[in-house]
């Protein structure tokens, strides 16, 4: 388990590195439209097991946001492009109505992933397309990719208080402390790499409300897999799980770096 989790690691993250930091958008986008799908995919397959046309359709329709900011890197069109995605949910229900047991139930389940996934997902590429977007998502990706390595290490080496047992009993407070401690160690690496015109007094502050949001969005997908009786979102990342196990932090933690940057200021410049 422990080989696999750093082999996947030492694998992913040098590539990563490069998509991000050398390949520009030409190659980031096509990566995080990738990523989103199989992350939608594993979402609807979650949560409608078995159905592969509602399964498709709805990895489909939770792209809509993703691909309107890949397009035109503006987020009024993720307003439009969920508007567009609600339609369609409505024309699939309407269409299956007398199939489903629980309709209303079922219907809040699937648009839920449209937004929970495919919004979330889009701010990584508006995030992206701000001025020194680079950094930034790199600042994101190490802050919240380093927290929950530390979580799980620390809870598993000290953990002994539970921190949500009914939703996930391997989450520990002391791993949950611990991963806030490495994401302040992040921001004070990633300050000292690429970030040294930021004040550290706002990185680090920034650093752990990430870190924070990143471990609700952890409980959020442990929600999901709890309530399909499953242990992880999939196998395609071995020794991690699925893709939704591993960026589950990440896109609870996008929006809220993107417009604190957007519409906040950094050392007294407008970031947008």
């Amino acid at each position: 388990m422990h080989s696999q989790r750093f082999l996947t690691a030492a694998v992913l993250a040098p590539l990563l590195f490069i998509v991000l930091w050398w390949g520009g958008r030409r190659f980031f986008d096509p990566v995080l439209l990738v990523a989103s799908a199989i992350c939608l995919y594993e979402y609807f397959a979650l949560c409608f097991p078995g159905q592969w046309l509602v399964q498709g359709l709805g990895t489909l329709l939770g792209l809509f946001p993703v691909s309107s900011v890949l397009l035109w890197d503006d987020p009024e069109f993720i307003v439009l492009s969920v508007y567009a995605a609600f339609i369609g949910t409505i024309l699939l229900f309407l269409a299956s109505y007398s199939r489903w047991l629980h309709v209303l139930r079922d219907w809040a389940i699937f648009f839920m992933g449209i937004t929970y996934v495919g919004v979330c997902a889009a701010h990584l590429g508006l995030l992206r397309s701000l001025p020194m977007g680079r950094e930034w998502v790199l600042f994101l990706l190490v802050i919240t990719f380093g927290g929950d390595t530390g979580a799980y290490y620390i809870g598993r080496g000290i953990g002994k208080h539970k921190l949500c047992p009914q939703i996930s009993n391997g989450k520990t407070l002391e791993g949950a402390i611990g991963g806030l401690v490495v994401n302040v160690i992040a921001a004070l690496f990633i300050w000292s790499m690429v970030l040294k015109n930021i004040d550290p007094r706002i990185l680090v502050p920034l650093a752990l409300l990430i870190g924070a949001i990143g471990q609700v969005g952890d409980l959020a997908e442990s929600i999901v897999k709890r309530s399909a009786g499953v242990k992880d979102s999939g196998k395609i990342l071995p020794g991690h799980g699925g893709m939704f196990d591993r960026i589950d932090a990440l896109l609870l933690a996008a929006p809220f770096l993107y417009w604190f940057l957007s519409l906040g200021k950094i050392d007294g410049v407008m970031i947008r």
